[in-house]
């Protein structure tokens, strides 16, 4: 890419890169710097994101973070997934999957770096390719991989999907797409500047799951549903070791 890249100052400012914060259970967790081996994962983790039985082990408790149906789900979202950035209580942006975000000049392309070592609660990795899979799926109609959900979220904020226009011939959504750099970075390019584009990519709809089982890498874990309630469990692996929860809980079944 020819295009001289700037860093986000505002982000810098406002704490992409934080600083450790320890988190408690029942509260969503606090993103801490990215650094090389964070985070727990076992030895036999795939970073293959086509690899694997998809059982859609998500989908058993009535979840999808990109086709939520209630309000009831879109809570309980925060405690099992997790999206590139968050919004912070003041406001401001801070990273979350994603460690660091360079803009490109002209406002046209968001470069995102991910932590590594974060591990999914099935055992397998995030990587580049994980983080593209997602995104294919959100934007393009005729992905393989999107099943029949209406993806109204990603309509919402980005006016609409791959391949659609305008009657003047243009784009209507201001995403053009996705390219992935290396196993650890990523672009997302523009088709028109979008100073608010970080704040929509943090809408929970947007929350990076595994493609090979559906789970997130949040700090809890679905364990059993009764159907009036479900139950959460830590999750050991967390990235954020600071912020894993000392016992589970239970929220209002999706």
């Amino acid at each position: 890419m020819n295009k001289k890249l700037l860093f986000i100052s505002m982000l810098l400012i406002f704490g992409l890169l934080l600083a450790a914060c320890g988190g408690s259970a029942g509260q969503s967790p606090e993103a801490t710097p990215v650094s090389s081996g964070a985070g727990a994962a076992g030895e036999d983790a795939s970073t293959d994101p086509g690899s694997g039985d998809a059982t859609v082990a998500v989908m058993d408790i009535g979840i999808d973070p990109a086709n939520l149906s209630s309000e009831n789900a879109t809570d309980i979202v925060a405690y099992l997934y997790e999206g590139l950035v968050r919004i912070q209580d003041d406001g401001a942006i801070a990273g979350l999957l994603a460690g660091e975000v360079v803009v490109s000049e002209d406002g046209l392309d968001y470069i995102f770096t991910l932590r590594q070592g974060v591990a999914f609660q099935d055992g397998s990795l995030l990587n580049s390719d994980v983080v593209v899979w997602n995104f294919n799926r959100w934007f393009d109609p005729a992905n393989a991989n999107r099943g029949d959900g209406e993806y109204s979220a990603w309509a919402a904020n980005f006016g609409g999907f791959k391949g659609e226009v305008t009657e003047d011939g243009l784009p209507k959504s201001e995403v053009d797409g996705i390219e992935k750099v290396d196993e650890f970075s990523f672009i997302i390019h523009l088709n028109t500047p979008d100073a608010d584009f970080l704040n929509k990519m943090a809408d929970p709809a947007f929350s990076v799951i595994s493609p090979k089982t559906l789970v997130g890498t949040g700090p809890y874990m679905a364990a059993s549903s009764d159907g009036g309630s479900l139950t959460l469990e830590p999750f050991a692996g967390y990235w954020n070791a600071a912020s894993i929860p000392s016992e589970g809980m239970q929220v209002p079944a999706p």
